[in-house]
């Protein structure tokens, strides 16, 4: 699973708008298809739209960069090109085989809820998280890793730190010594974004759309652009992990409280 966190998930509590509502998204992908599939196909989406770099290798994408049209992505401030753009990665959306788990919290109404709390926000998200891939791993009857995207040392070593408490204590409802046999490794795997990681890239292309989709059903939040509602609505028919009855409310898209 490649997550990627969105909102303020290391501010403890404020009522702002940016920084009330924090999220982990994960994207879950098989490991033999993203070797013989996925990767060769997503480099060739992004080297039709962007080209290479003096080196000849893909740009890595950066969804903040894509939507402001900045460095190797400016082209998109035209609109035929941005609508090439996203007709080409929404059809690559669709027929991508993959799943995805969003878990979000609204900060304000949690700790109103639960006054004698003491853990942290982006702990229990990251932890929401891999409950939902260890229950995801399950039904699969399969196993698997967690990778995210390298920030800052300070940050990626209190994410490193996270993941081995999991790994080796448990979650609030899974206990290590059941969550360890679902995991391939005892640590998590930190990715510069040098690497180009096309995984790594596509949640960070959906984290922000999936948190925003959670907020608006959640929380009554705010519409926002035509084209991520267009992919979230992607996400809430077919890419949500979700239950046997194809609901994915506490599966693939998890609200706190």
């Amino acid at each position: 699973m490649f997550i990627d966190d969105t909102g303020n998930v290391h501010d403890a509590c404020s009522g702002h708008p940016q920084n009330r509502y924090a999220g982990i998204v994960g994207v879950i992908l098989d490991l033999n298809y993203i070797h013989s599939t996925f990767d060769a196909s997503f480099e060739k989406l992004k080297i039709r739209h962007f080209g290479v770099t003096s080196e000849g290798n893909s740009h890595i994408l950066h969804l903040r960069r894509m939507k402001k049209a900045e460095g190797p992505f400016s082209h998109l401030k035209f609109a035929c090109c941005r609508k090439r753009w996203e007709d080409d990665f929404f059809s690559m959306y669709s027929r991508a085989s993959y799943s995805v788990i969003a878990a979000c919290v609204d900060k304000v109404t949690f700790r109103q809820r639960h006054p004698n709390w003491s853990s942290g926000f982006y702990k229990m998200l990251v932890g929401n998280a891999i409950e939902r891939y260890f229950y995801f791993l399950m039904a699969k009857d399969s196993l698997g890793d967690v990778v995210s995207e390298a920030t800052n040392s300070k940050l990626d070593g209190v994410l490193k730190d996270l993941y081995r408490e999991f790994y080796q204590n448990g979650t609030d409802d899974i206990p290590g010594q059941t969550l360890r046999p679902k995991l391939t490794s005892k640590e998590i795997k930190i990715e510069p974004k040098s690497r180009n990681v096309p995984g790594v890239q596509l949640a960070d292309l959906l984290a922000a759309t999936c948190f925003s989709h959670c907020k608006q059903i959640y929380a009554e939040g705010p519409a926002y652009d035509s084209f991520a509602m267009r992919v979230a609505d992607l996400m809430e028919r077919e890419k949500f992990y979700r239950d046997t009855k194809g609901n994915p409310h506490r599966y693939g898209r998890v609200w706190r409280p």
